[in-house]
């Protein structure tokens, strides 16, 4: 069979819910999405470790339920109005750093949207009770909402993330190369991320199909 050389084509990340591999990690969380019209206030958080598809489940979602995605770095208090006119996903809330603005938005957000009896997904990294948000009154929303959490990878799932994110890539290694990742690489879904990517660039940079010899490589270099 030819060997597959590494070409400088964009990421495609797919996320139709094909893509979408559930395990013990994920399960629940899942499981609750699915159970929307049943949320406490209509209402509800979705968390995880980096990269572990929390973007992912959370677009699945929308798209299930007609609702718009948006970005919580985005939110400017003069849009507010017109966005809080359908179910909505707010994604990266555990990234606005404090800033007021955006915290501010946010507050005014949740609010309208709870008054107008719309369902929302808030989306962040890690534990919500560890996102950095300076307004205690969106701290006590944010605090009262039930969080529907991503864990961390298992063996289950750890190949087929794995090669999904090859996929992303076009790549298709042979199992050989799955097989040598599988025994250096930490469970973590940015562990798998970082090396694919490594992997993925160096294939291009150094105009070489992915194989075990090279993948060996990338390991001897990175200790």
């Amino acid at each position: 069979m030819a060997e597959q050389i590494g070409l400088s084509l964009p990421v495609q990340s797919s996320e139709g819910i094909d893509e979408f591999y559930i395990s013990d990690c994920n399960k629940m969380a899942v499981n609750l999405l699915e159970d929307w019209k049943n949320w406490p206030n209509l209402k509800h958080i979705l968390s995880g470790p980096p990269a572990s598809g929390k973007t992912h489940l959370g677009r699945i979602w929308a798209k299930q339920v007609n609702a718009t995605y948006t970005n919580a770095r985005d939110l400017k208090i003069n849009d507010i109005d017109k966005i809080a006119t359908t179910a909505l996903v707010i994604d990266n809330v555990s990234e606005m750093s404090a800033d007021k603005d955006l915290e501010g938005s946010l507050f005014h957000l949740h609010n309208l949207l709870q008054e107008r009896k719309l369902p929302f997904l808030l989306i962040g990294t890690g534990s919500p009770q560890f996102w950095k948000i300076s307004l205690s009154d969106l701290r006590s929303r944010i605090d009262g909402t039930r969080n529907a959490q991503i864990g961390e990878l298992d063996d289950k799932l750890f190949p087929l993330i794995m090669a999904k994110l090859f996929a992303d890539r076009q790549m298709y290694p042979s199992p050989d190369v799955f097989e040598y990742l599988s025994k250096r690489i930490d469970r973590s879904f940015l562990s798998i991320n970082s090396i694919v990517t490594k992997i993925d660039r160096v294939s291009i940079e150094e105009k070489r199909p992915i194989t075990r010899p090279l993948v060996a490589k990338i390991f001897k270099n990175l200790k």
